[in-house]
């Protein structure tokens, strides 16, 4: 077996940046995106001032978390271990820079497709070393075969204490640090918010987290050093994916909303609803189709995921998952539209069925989630019953109105809004309590953003908003309310839920995680 990497000598290293240099000019990696960078850290306080540096770039990981996320394959890992990149393949879904916990992944602007160091694999197959490690002055960059005991990156592996970035995320890094200070590799142990020295700040949710972080950890006295020269890493994921979260849970929660309407005897939902609901719920599927399209890099590479699946990648099985409720939304529409009558046992199993595949539409997107190794706040346990509140939430907003303008009983649309803002008002008070298994510290530290950083006001005001919706929908479904008060109810709870989705995607991407 070989596995390539390196070991980075930061004792050697001087700060140089002729690695960056000769990275960009071999790979033609274009301007404001880097395959690896320099980033300088400095503790203490003058004229007792250490200036450090960190060599970052992929880990050429032996468990790689972005080919898991991959839909199509388009990453794969080498018979030489190294993870690779195949551009015919990549759709630009941008998936593997939320799954890389080391910030290693760019999309190309011309090509419109994910990059990142293949070790200079035409160099590496023609017996060359990599451009970073020829041009390196001080020979701080030292490429090797890890399977080899007699390589030197295996006998300084053996011989020396060595470091690597992120072990807590399991994906069992080949890049090794020497005399590294701990907080160039890692970010929760400094602070950005002071400046750069020649560079300017690119202005957004992480630079506010920056400044946030840097007030608040600098009074707990946490920070053991402060960054003064970085690469800024910005969203990935923005509006388009906030979107498709609240029209997804809309798609499969106005499915389980009508489910307490359904007649038990005949199966069949009261007239009117009957074509209405899965119509309703196809057009918030084909809306959420369309985000999904329109959010990728390579739209005209949609059906990849199809025609080229990676069965590891939860955003293949998603898609099938939505494949299958909008199947069984057509059935239920056509035999609605055309007045087919199928017997109260095939009616009622339909109805199930299709109530089963909404669920799994709603919260497949935490199995995603879980997968984007780099955003921890994504990977809190429980978000399966976040998504499956968020869906009745929607569910509950579409069927009150729905059930008043068929001369319906609000009550149990009521009730299924009441439940939904519920269970998200108590997941979102339990959720500091919620990190994944070993990254309790970083999740602390994304926990703060919501609670008093940038992101406070609005999460405060979700827990309001769910909190008034509850009152309202709880009393209008135990009769203390009139029915109409559910479209103030249901305007409440709308907002708060566009509100919570906007949150949620923006803060998970706003922590340093390199």
């Amino acid at each position: 077996m070989v596995q390539l990497g390196f070991v980075i000598d930061h004792g050697k290293c001087i700060g140089c940046h002729a690695c960056t240099v000769a990275c960009k000019s071999e790979n033609h990696v274009p301007l404001g995106s880097f395959r690896t960078w320099v980033k300088y850290t400095e503790a203490g306080s003058f004229p007792t001032v250490k200036r450090s540096f960190a060599v970052l770039r992929c880990n050429q990981c032996t468990d790689a978390p972005c080919m898991t996320i991959c839909p199509t394959s388009a990453l794969y890992k080498r018979a030489d271990g190294i993870v690779d990149l195949d551009q015919n393949d990549c759709i630009g879904c941008k998936s593997c820079m939320q799954a890389c916990p080391y910030d290693a992944l760019y999309i190309d602007p011309d090509s419109g497709t994910a990059e990142k160091c293949h070790f200079c694999a035409h160099r590496t197959e023609i017996g060359l070393a990599p451009a970073c490690a020829v041009v390196c002055p001080t020979e701080a960059i030292i490429p090797g075969d890890f399977d080899d005991p007699e390589s030197l990156v295996s006998r300084i592996r053996a011989g020396e204490d060595l470091s690597v970035r992120k072990e807590e995320a399991g994906t069992k890094p080949n890049v090794f640090y020497k005399e590294t200070e701990e907080a160039g590799l890692d970010p929760g142990l400094t602070n950005a918010a002071g400046g750069y020295l020649w560079a300017n700040q690119v202005a957004g949710d992480p630079l506010d987290a920056e400044r946030y972080l840097g007030e608040a950890e600098k009074y707990a006295e946490e920070l053991a050093a402060r960054t003064t020269y970085d690469v800024d890493h910005q969203p990935w994921w923005g509006g388009r994916v906030s979107a498709y979260l609240v029209t997804k849970s809309a798609a499969a929660g106005v499915v389980l909303a009508s489910l307490p309407y359904v007649n038990r005897e005949t199966g069949l939902l009261p007239a009117g609803l009957g074509w209405l609901v899965p119509a309703i719920a196809t057009l918030f599927l084909a809306i959420t189709t369309a985000l999904l399209v329109m959010d990728l890099k390579r739209p005209e590479r949609f059906l990849y995921i199809l025609l080229k699946p990676n069965w590891s990648s939860w955003l293949v099985k998603g898609s099938v998952a939505l494949m299958a409720f909008g199947g069984l939304l057509a059935a239920q529409l056509g035999i609605a539209v055309l007045g087919l009558q199928l017997g109260s046992t095939v009616q009622l199993g339909l109805h199930a069925a299709t109530g089963v595949s909404a669920l799994l539409a709603a919260i497949y997107t935490a199995w995603l989630f879980r997968q984007a190794k780099g955003r921890v706040l994504w990977m809190k346990r429980g978000l399966e019953l976040n998504l499956a509140a968020q869906a009745l939430i929607a569910g509950g907003v579409l069927m009150v109105p729905l059930a008043m303008a068929a001369g319906l009983s609000v009550v149990p649309a009521a009730g299924v809004l009441a439940a939904g803002c519920a269970l998200e008002l108590l997941l979102m008070l339990v959720e500091p309590a919620l990190a994944p298994a070993k990254r309790g510290a970083e999740y602390k530290r994304v926990m703060s953003l919501l609670q008093g950083g940038p992101f406070a006001k609005s999460h405060k005001a979700c827990l309001v908003g769910y909190a008034v919706s509850i009152g309202l929908a709880a009393a209008i479904a135990f009769g203390v309310l009139p029915g109409w008060v559910g479209l103030f109810a249901v305007s409440i709870a709308a907002v708060t839920l566009i509100v919570a989705e906007d949150v949620f995607v923006r803060a998970g991407q706003a922590l340093p995680i390199s």
